[in-house]
């Protein structure tokens, strides 16, 4: 009878021991995730996206269609929001290679936009009659949807500024744009 109590002793300790004690982690992902065809747009709902898409591809589609952003929202690795107006992000990329942003400083209005693979730069105009510079941003482009009457891009650009209820080092905010098609 000893030995039972001390085996059923040894296993609650045992138990015990293997039980989580770890600080969740602000890095871990644990919401829905972008893969098989479908990424996630406001609020985690998943649609169906082409994910897999070449950088020619995005060339022809962003010299072919001014595109219009629709929506943004913020997600980090454990949250996405609801729509959220944002200002200071881009409104417009147009056929020229500009990207048009939300704002009434002239000198940082319209940037120029280059490609590299998934990646969209845009580049705050030189001016020398302006005190306004803006560095670089960067913009990854998750996905790319064409039909004949219908377009979509789903991109992201991780945000450096504090919004309440996210975690500052794994926040994001991801546009949804859509194309004008004449």
């Amino acid at each position: 009878m000893k030995k039972i109590v001390l085996l059923a002793l040894s296993l609650v300790f045992i138990l015990a021991a293997c039980g989580n004690d770890e600080p969740d982690d602000p890095n871990k992902l644990t919401r829905v995730q972008d893969g098989n065809g479908k990424v996630f747009l406001e609020k985690g709902k998943l649609v169906d996206a082409n994910l897999d898409y070449t950088q020619d591809q995005l060339i022809e589609a962003l010299n072919r269609y001014e595109w219009q952003r629709e929506y943004s929202f913020y997600y980090d690795n454990k949250t996405i929001s609801g729509k959220d107006e944002m200002a200071w992000l881009p409104i417009k990329m147009h056929t020229d290679s500009t990207i048009e942003y939300d704002t009434d400083i002239d000198a940082a209005k319209f940037w120029d936009m280059s490609i590299s693979g998934k990646r969209i730069t845009a580049t705050m105009r030189y001016n020398p009659t302006s005190s306004s510079y803006y560095p670089p941003v960067n913009y990854t482009v998750v996905a790319l949807d064409l039909t004949p009457n219908a377009g979509r891009i789903v991109m992201d650009c991780k945000w450096t500024h504090d919004v309440d209820g996210f975690n500052a080092s794994t926040l994001y905010i991801r546009m949804v744009w859509k194309a004008i098609i004449p």
